[in-house]
């Protein structure tokens, strides 16, 4: 690392004002965010604005089409739609549900509607042309049901999408041309529509949105290119980029207004150091915006950043909102100084307290490092299409998410000057690296692995824990060469290979539990589709039985099954047979399961035509 990390990450945690950044977040949560709208170009403009006040340079909005068609590989742009108001009221009374007053309550893409219309149950055999149907769950919301409601000549739906928040509504999402209106209404709220159904009531139904064309916004900047202090010429190629995602229905003060303020102090942060190495930031709608960007990039021959970090849900109130911070590393198929340097910024933060005698450090904030995921931006850039390392920093669980509840009292001054402060110390570490400085990555990332490694001795009781070892063994073997980059020299290099080959050795012979081979065989499978994995188009592209068997695994564990698709996804390589890319999913995300949903999974990939076998054998 750096002579002094913690010095570093200090200087640039002491220097980041917490109350500056809130008050962006207080300025972000005013906009409705959502990825066509008027709210977010408002909010790209302010991002904009401000990163040129922080210090940034070259500050760009790009306006890309939001017109429902255009595609980045499989990301399409979103359909224009802001809504100005919306609300329902029980026959002639006081509104039941005003979104100006009840944020979340509209579903987004809902279709503007203007009348009285009759109220009906999901059960009933028949409903008037124009009914708004109840519906009881959330859970019974699919593809099925809106093709349902189409055909039938619903209007549209109310549903309690969060019963678990009952003074809240939680988040909805139409497709752009479903011809539907939906209200994420209260459990009270639910209760007396079904009172006025069962008494023969009418609601009255406003919707109001505008679907102009728009266009999708899409923030850039990088760090003032500055006389770097000694230590050789400066690379022009980005030691990282920061991205966090500009979008969600107002308030989504977490998600993500926190993310986009950190990354704006991260950039003050950073404009003030003599950096050897460019930083690039971005900001845009998630998942698509990064994906137009990063295409766009491709197309222009722009080379790729040396790493990448996100900022996701990064200022949440550990204590009211249930989860710690988290760094989710980058995929294990992507071997990379990159996690090792992220972890060692976060534990050099500056302690909030010490032990009475002063002897420990003591902090009332807790982290944790998982395994990659890719639910959101950073997954753009780790796919294996692309091949950058990205690491995230967000927070999970959080009771709040996507709820009219993630308001601005759910963000922690002090923590999302935390998150801030690691996303701009690493991106320091790599940007001001000479190679005095890589040779101590170096050592860094042998013991950042050994301690993997040891990990999975016993008393661990995973039945994987001699292949995880080497896992883990291969990932920092193979990570070491990506420091030749920043200079490192190759005695050190070939040292740290050394060391850790000698120490897989010992631990694997120290390890009780043999190695449980997967079947070995088979047609090698090769992924087809265009770009990074994305699961909504696959859902889309799927026939009507896998659709509805992707949509009940995503209901009983959504967080879960996203992780399971994704990781046997990036887990096709190109030379590995159906056994060993589910071992090898298992291995990198952490997750069991029974071994039908892997090969299902895989079998509704081929039937969409996103992957195809081939006549060799595979590696078993």
């Amino acid at each position: 690392m750096t002579d002094d990390l913690a010095g570093l990450v200090r200087h640039v945690h002491d220097g980041i004002d917490p109350d500056e950044a809130m008050r962006r977040v207080a300025r972000l949560v005013e906009w409705d965010r959502h990825q066509g709208s008027a709210g977010i170009a408002a909010a790209a403009d302010f991002v904009a604005g401000e990163a040129e006040r922080v210090g940034l340079a070259d500050v760009e909005v790009l306006s890309l089409p939001a017109d429902g068609r255009t595609a980045w590989w499989t990301f399409t742009a979103p359909s224009p739609w802001t809504a100005r108001a919306a609300h329902l009221s029980v026959g002639a009374g006081p509104r039941l549900v005003d979104y100006a007053a009840q944020p979340y309550a509209l579903a987004v893409n809902s279709t503007a509607t203007d009348a009285e219309l009759s109220l009906a149950h999901l059960q009933d055999d028949a409903w008037p042309p124009g009914a708004v149907v109840l519906v009881p769950s959330a859970g019974d919301l699919d593809g099925r049901l809106l093709a349902r409601l189409r055909d039938r000549r619903a209007g549209g739906f109310c549903v309690t999408a969060r019963p678990d928040l009952p003074d809240h509504s939680g988040r909805l999402e139409l497709p752009a041309d479903s011809g539907l209106f939906a209200f994420s209404v209260l459990p009270a709220q639910l209760d007396e529509l079904h009172r006025t159904y069962r008494l023969g009531g009418r609601v009255r139904v406003v919707v109001d949105v505008d679907t102009t064309p728009a266009r999708m916004p899409v923030v850039v900047a990088r760090t003032p290119t500055r006389p770097a202090t000694g230590r050789g010429a400066s690379s022009a190629r980005d030691a990282c980029l920061i991205a966090a995602h500009l979008c969600h229905p107002a308030p989504s003060a977490n998600d993500n207004a926190s993310g986009v303020a950190a990354a704006l102090a991260a950039g003050r942060a950073l404009a003030e150091l003599p950096l050897r190495r460019p930083v690039r930031f971005v900001w845009g709608p998630e998942f698509v915006g990064l994906a137009a960007y990063v295409h766009r990039s491709a197309e222009e021959g722009r080379p790729l950043p040396t790493m990448a970090v996100n900022l996701d849900m990064a200022g949440e109130d550990q204590r009211r909102c249930g989860g710690p911070l988290i760094v989710e590393r980058s995929p294990e198929y992507l071997p990379h100084f990159a996690n090792a340097v992220v972890e060692a910024c976060v534990r050099a933060l500056p302690p909030a307290a010490r032990s009475y005698s002063g002897a420990v450090d003591c902090d009332v904030w807790a982290w944790r490092a998982t395994p990659f995921v890719g639910a959101s931006d950073h997954a753009i850039l780790a796919d294996r299409a692309i091949g950058c390392p990205a690491v995230q920093l967000g927070h999970w669980p959080d009771r709040f998410n996507h709820s009219g509840a993630d308001t601005l009292d759910k963000v922690d001054p002090q923590e999302l000057r935390r998150s801030a402060a690691i996303a701009a110390s690493a991106a320091a570490v790599v940007a001001t690296a000479g190679p005095r400085d890589a040779d101590r990555i170096a050592r860094h990332l042998t013991r950042w692995t050994a301690h993997r490694m040891t990990a999975c001795l016993p008393p661990s009781t995973d039945p994987l824990a001699t292949e995880r070892l080497t896992r883990h063994w291969q990932f920092g073997r193979d990570a070491l060469p990506t420091l030749r980059q920043l200079g490192a020299g190759e005695d050190v290099l070939d040292r740290q290979t050394r060391l850790l080959a000698d120490l897989h050795r010992t631990l694997t012979a120290a390890c009780d539990r043999p190695p449980v081979p997967p079947p070995r065989g088979g047609p090698v499978l090769r992924r087809t589709w265009p770009g990074p994995f994305n699961l909504r188009a696959l859902m889309g592209a799927v026939d009507e039985a896998d659709r509805a068997w992707l949509q009940r695994r995503l209901t009983v564990d959504r967080g879960g099954f996203y992780a399971t698709a994704m990781a046997l996804a990036q887990s096709i390589d190109g030379v590995s047979d159906t056994a060993r890319v589910i071992r090898t999913a298992q291995l990198d995300s952490g997750l069991e399961w029974e071994r039908d949903v892997g090969e299902r999974f895989l079998t509704a990939l081929a039937g969409a035509g996103w992957v195809e076998e081939t006549e060799q054998k595979g590696m078993g």
